[in-house]
């Protein structure tokens, strides 16, 4: 097993693999270029929506009130419209991704001399990939929730609760990020508590190293790539150290 540092190095491999192969350059730039192809679609038509809306409801006043109610009612519809927009486009741009997601653990599988792994049928994947998501999002939220409150009502646990925090937090993204790799081999949820069990060292250290960069404001998107690279790497050098 790699233990905890091992889990850290592989983090940062993923970086130095996605940086320095340009061949998944392109791939790696589709969840940003997703989430702003979703964001313009849904704002666009939001807006629309919002005038459309304002326009209805201030239809039949008449005045200065009318044309100061009417811009007023605009910006809170638009406002409301673009915040739907932005939450919408971070909620699909992930999983709209994951085939550009999936090629990169492909190429770098090959790279790594992992051996090739049969083709799942895409729904069948989008369906697993919804179910372990939901499953980290059952248990971690629930858990943070939690230790939120306990350092909350009771402010010295903090030395306690933040450090948890980081380590549920960073389960749950190591969770998500190793989905693409083990998702290939068709691992189901059970098989993958079994193996997360086996490595939990490596792991943990993965995740709080990846759970640390993302505490940067809206670098999520931007690392996804890099924590997927990582989690390959993680899943193949492990099971081929285990073997």
């Amino acid at each position: 097993m790699i233990g905890f540092w091992g889990g850290v190095r592989v983090f940062f491999e993923g970086i130095g693999y996605v940086v320095g192969t340009p061949a998944v350059w392109l791939p790696a730039l589709v969840p940003v270029a997703m989430l702003i192809v979703l964001f313009g679609g849904a704002g666009a038509l939001g807006l629309w929506g919002a005038v459309s809306a304002a326009a209805a409801i201030a239809d039949g006043d008449a005045g200065a009130w009318h044309a100061i109610g009417l811009w007023l009612l605009r910006i809170l519809f638009g406002g409301v419209a673009l915040l739907v927009a932005a939450l919408l486009a971070l909620a699909l741009a992930q999983p709209l991704s994951g085939w550009a997601l999936d090629r990169i653990v492909r190429r770098e599988e090959r790279e790594l001399g992992a051996p090739e792994h049969p083709e799942l049928p895409r729904g069948e994947q989008m369906l697993r990939a919804l179910g372990v998501n939901l499953l980290g999002l059952g248990v971690s939220l629930p858990v943070l929730g939690l230790l939120t409150a306990i350092g909350f009502f009771f402010p010295p646990a903090a030395w306690v609760t933040v450090p948890l925090k980081v380590l549920v937090g960073g389960l749950f993204i190591a969770w998500d990020f190793l989905d693409y790799p083990l998702s290939l081999r068709g691992m189901k949820v059970g098989a993958r508590l079994a193996w997360i069990g086996q490595r939990f060292g490596a792991v943990t250290g993965f995740g709080a190293c990846a759970a640390l960069v993302l505490l940067v404001p809206c670098v999520g998107l931007f690392v996804l790539p890099f924590g997927v690279a990582g989690a390959t790497r993680l899943v193949v050098r492990s099971s081929a150290r285990a073997g």
